[in-house]
């Protein structure tokens, strides 16, 4: 129950950051400006209605990625109890959930960054600036390191929030094996499970991005 409760809790969450980015960071004449570049009016006024039809669609996706995210995290943390470490011996999948839970709510704040920074101090912005910029990333430094497009999902994972989440997750196993694991050990484990299945998930999504490119 507890882990429902935090789950509607960060859904209910993300949907008001969607709610908060559609109707004043993502405009429809932000989006208008952008495919009007590339477009003739016929198609962007096709893609705008299409846009209205099924704007329902970004809400349901959300509680179907986010499930999928947190279980992923959990499967990772959950390879730590092969180790067999002192105070981790009776824990549950179901804890590693909670903590990926809790965790979440990281990015729950970057989101809210995010549309601070767009809305009261970067106002005049372009689709192209929102698509290039993460709350305190390197991505937003990209010219500076490389314009090639498969990095730019590396570049965004490398970010504050990112590292606190990775603390959040260290700091709940060191807890977790009631203090028996220190903290710094906690967060090689973290590297050594969710770290390496976060560095999976990059490369094939930079993968999937130099084969499209090429």
């Amino acid at each position: 129950m507890k882990n429902l409760i935090l789950f509607v809790g960060i859904i209910v969450c993300y949907f008001l950051l969607t709610y908060l980015d559609k109707t004043y960071i993502t405009t429809s004449s932000k989006i208008i400006d952008f495919l009007a570049k590339d477009y003739p009016n016929e198609v962007v006024q096709n893609y705008m209605q299409s846009q209205k039809k099924w704007w329902w669609v970004s809400y349901v996706t959300i509680p179907i990625f986010i499930g999928i995210k947190i279980t992923l995290v959990a499967f990772c943390l959950n390879f730590i109890k092969l180790l067999d470490l002192p105070g981790l011996e009776d824990i549950k999948f179901s804890d590693f959930m909670t903590l990926s839970l809790v965790a979440e709510s990281v990015f729950i704040i970057a989101g809210l960054y995010k549309f601070a920074h767009f809305y009261w101090i970067e106002t005049d912005y372009t689709m192209e600036t929102l698509q290039t910029y993460y709350p305190i990333s390197l991505l937003n430094m990209k010219e500076y390191i490389s314009t090639e497009k498969w990095l730019a999902y590396p570049l965004q994972l490398i970010n504050l929030f990112e590292l606190v989440y990775w603390g959040i997750l260290a700091w709940g196993i060191w807890e977790f094996s009631d203090k028996k694991i220190g903290f710094p050990k906690s967060f090689v484990l973290t590297t050594l499970t969710y770290g390496l299945g976060l560095l999976f998930w990059t490369s094939v999504i930079s993968f999937l991005i130099l084969n499209v490119q090429s």
